[in-house]
């Protein structure tokens, strides 16, 4: 299984409706966005459908990755999951088949003071890489796992998406020493395109 690698670029385009990391998710209208959740990015699947050779991913809809890692952008305060891994609660990935016959709308996040929260949005660019390697990635092996696989129930899931720390412009995203957060599903549910049963780890460098 090889790699889809992900490189960040700082662009002044319209990301709606596009493959983008930070910013804010463009949802259904009506759609129960998680708002305690960071919203990682969303991917156009027909983005990645050249690069995913086992066909193991959808290649058409959208794709959206949150997770609770305000902690480990240094607010110290936000609640951290514990654990070696992540209830179901703590991270979550949807699946939108149907780009064309419904109304998206942006879903801006603000804090108690009505500022917006997120962070800024960046292009995402798509390249094939080898099954183990470093930064964020979709698909392929996790990079600094310690263990040959997963303990169970979770043996045999395969990753999603690997978040690795960076320094941005704005914040620092610190995973444990500068290890990264991995996002994982069982292989059956993916094929079946169930996204509600995912679950996440950090491990460190």
């Amino acid at each position: 299984m090889n790699s889809i690698k992900i490189c960040l670029e700082k662009s002044q385009d319209d990301l709606f409706m596009q493959s983008k990391w930070w910013g804010n998710p463009d949802m259904p209208v009506g759609f129960d966005v998680p708002d305690d959740l960071t919203f990682i990015c969303q991917i156009r699947c027909e983005d990645i459908a050249e690069f995913d050779e086992e066909n193991l991913l959808p290649h058409k809809g959208m794709l959206y990755f949150f997770a609770a890692i305000d902690y480990y952008f240094g607010n110290f305060d936000a609640y951290c999951p514990d654990g070696p891994y992540w209830d179901n609660e703590d991270v979550k990935v949807f699946y939108v088949e149907d780009l064309d016959n419904q109304e998206f709308e942006q879903v801006v996040f603000v804090d108690d003071d009505c500022k917006e929260v997120a962070l800024k949005e960046m292009k995402m660019r798509f390249s094939k890489d080898v099954a183990l390697c470093d930064g964020n990635k979709l698909l392929g092996e996790p990079y600094n796992r310690e263990w040959e696989d997963w303990d169970e129930p979770y043996k045999g899931w395969i990753e999603l998406l690997q978040v690795d720390s960076d320094d941005y412009d704005d914040c620092t995203l610190n995973f444990m020493d500068w290890g990264m957060l991995h996002i994982f599903i069982n292989p059956k549910e993916l094929k079946d395109r169930d996204f509600s049963n995912v679950t996440s780890s950090v491990t460190s460098t």
